[in-house]
């Protein structure tokens, strides 16, 4: 017992330690703002740009671990145009088998252009391209334990967001199946899982302790923040850059809490919350903010 609370504590303390750069930058989806999120490509292109990889999990129909974001697959797919060759008439992730979501284009749909100094400007809403234009290549959707290979190979700490299932089942199902993955890929070092739901980190708390856990909210600050941290054991809270301050990082630094913002695409916005003392920046821009 007493080796297994001394290695927690060793790994926990991975996102404290200060060894790490003054400012984290966290690659949000990868580099998203100039590649199709949640993509090979985007992660790849991460390489260099930040210190860290955040990406988000769910469930395909057969219980796989996938890469995506949205709990439907409209916005950054084409299954509204190949779904009807399989039968299938509902856009939500969880209702494709893997190979199905195997078949989809996650690239065709994304098209970067330059912005303000050369620098990509935000997504343009789906629909809103002329299909002439759509000009990035074809992307096929990332398993976890493909994207932990990657990790492991180029030494890329990964956070990894659990996505809500909608029910209790199955969000038991994504928690257990990523921790059996994470181990599986010997990568404990290099993930920290992070959830907006306190129920799925606090399974992840009861199957993997060894496993580093932070808190997402969006929003002010709930006034039961310290006790939900501590319920969790969390070693590190990631709020929405609105509501950060500087008696808040203060006082979650005071607690040993590592602080990390998203989503941070403005270096105004960038400067203040380096004032306000966070540890890290997740952003859609990796290339905005110099890597030490």
């Amino acid at each position: 017992m007493a080796q297994a609370l001394q290695a927690q504590g060793r790994l926990a303390a991975r996102w404290r330690r200060m060894d790490w750069p003054r400012m984290r930058i966290i690659a949000h989806r990868g580099f998203r703002g100039c590649y199709p999120e949640n993509t090979r490509s985007a992660f790849a292109a991460s390489l260099g740009r930040s210190h860290m990889v955040e990406l988000d999990v769910r469930l395909s129909l057969d219980g796989e671990v996938v890469v995506f974001h949205d709990d439907t697959l409209g916005r950054c797919s084409n299954a509204a145009l190949i779904g009807p060759q399989f039968g299938l008439t509902s856009l939500r992730v969880d209702q494709w088998r893997l190979d199905q979501l195997r078949l989809l284009d996650l690239g065709s749909w994304f098209v970067p252009f330059s912005g303000k100094d050369g620098v990509a400007a935000p997504l343009l809403p789906r629909g809103k391209v002329p299909q002439s234009y759509q000009s990035w290549g074809r992307e096929v959707l990332p398993t976890l334990a493909e994207t932990l290979a990657w990790a492991k190979a180029y030494r890329m700490p990964l956070n990894i967001e659990l996505k809500e299932q909608g029910e209790g089942g199955k969000n038991e199902t994504l928690v257990r199946h990523t921790i059996r993955q994470v181990f599986a890929a010997g990568c404990l070092d290099l993930v920290l899982l992070s959830s907006f739901s306190q129920q799925m980190l606090a399974l992840c708390r009861c199957l993997a302790p060894l496993l580093s856990r932070a808190l997402l909210h969006a929003g002010t600050a709930p006034s039961d923040l310290f006790a939900r941290l501590r319920a969790i054991d969390a070693c590190a809270y990631h709020p929405e850059h609105s509501s950060v301050n500087a008696g808040l990082v203060y006082a979650l630094r005071q607690q040993d809490y590592s602080v990390h913002a998203w989503t941070v695409n403005e270096p105004q916005q960038a400067l203040f919350l380096q004032q306000c003392g966070v540890n890290g920046l997740i952003t859609d821009y990796p290339c905005l903010y110099p890597v030490s």
